[in-house]
C-alpha cells in the first residue's frame, strides 16, 4: 500500500497543531494530507454538522482509500470513516466518543447551556463549565455551540466493532480528557500506550508517533 496519510485535528485546535507529525512522517517517505477542519482553520458549516458530516466532508476531500490519523475530535470523525470502510487503515490517537458522560454531568451541562443563555451570566460560566468538564463548549461560538451539542451527544461505542480496516490505537496513559482504557474497544486493533504523555501527545512526540505509524504500516497491503 503506497504511504498515504491524512491528518484530521482535534476541536480547538488547526492543522498547524499537527504540523510537526506531518514533518516527521514526510522524512518517512509518506504523502500527507494535514487538513484544516471547517469551523476551525475553514469557515464553519452553514448547517449543524455532526460527526458524520464532518466524514463525508474529509471523504469528498481526499477520496481514495488512505490512511486517516484522527487526534481527540478527529478520532471521532476517523471512527466514523474506518466503520464505513472508507479508508485503507485508520490511526486513532486519544478518540473521542467513547467514554459517555453520566447522567448527571449530561443533564447539569443542558441546564447550563440553557440557564447561561438566558441570564447572560458570562461571569459566572467559566466556573460552571468547568464543574461540568466541558471546556470546548465554553470557548466555541456561534453555530459552532450547535455542532459541538450534537457531536458529543453521538456514541460510537457502537461503532467499534464495524471497524474492519487495520487499525493503530496510540494513548498517552496520563491523559486526563479521554481515558486510556477506552483504547481497549478496538478489539481488532494494535494498541500502544504512551507511559508518561498525556492528551497532548501528537504535539509532544511527533517523532515517536510517526515511527509506530511507520512500523504499524508495514503490515498493510
Amino acid at each position: 500500500m503506497e504511504k498515504r496519510i491524512v491528518l484530521l485535528h482535534g476541536w480547538e485546535a488547526r492543522a498547524g497543531k499537527l504540523e510537526p507529525l506531518a514533518e516527521e512522517l514526510r522524512k518517512l517517505g509518506w504523502k500527507v494530507e494535514n487538513l484544516e477542519l471547517p469551523g476551525f482553520g475553514l469557515p464553519a458549516p452553514k448547517q449543524v454538522w455532526g460527526v458524520g458530516e464532518y466524514a463525508d466532508w474529509v471523504k469528498a476531500k481526499v477520496g481514495g482509500k488512505w490512511v486517516v490519523f484522527g487526534h481527540s475530535f478527529g478520532g471521532r470523525v476517523a471512527i466514523k470513516l474506518a466503520a464505513r470502510g472508507a479508508v485503507g487503515g485508520v490511526v486513532l490517537c486519544a478518540p473521542g466518543g467513547l467514554s459517555r458522560p453520566g447522567r448527571t454531568k449530561r443533564a447539569l451541562f443542558r441546564v447550563l447551556v440553557k440557564v447561561g443563555r438566558a441570564l447572560g451570566l458570562e461571569r459566572y460560566k467559566a466556573i460552571l463549565y468547568k464543574l461540568a468538564r466541558e471546556h470546548d463548549y465554553e470557548k466555541t461560538l456561534e453555530i459552532m455551540r450547535e455542532v459541538f451539542k450534537k457531536v458529543v451527544e453521538e456514541d460510537l461505542n457502537p461503532l467499534t466493532g464495524e471497524i474492519k480496516v487495520p487499525t493503530l490505537v496510540l494513548w498517552g496513559k496520563q491523559d486526563r480528557v479521554v481515558p486510556y482504557t477506552d483504547g481497549q474497544k478496538f478489539k481488532r486493533a494494535k494498541l500502544v500506550l504512551f507511559e508518561d504523555q498525556g492528551h497532548k501527545l501528537p504535539y509532544e512526540l511527533p517523532g515517536e508517533v510517526a515511527a509506530e505509524i511507520d512500523k504499524w504500516s508495514t503490515h498493510l497491503n
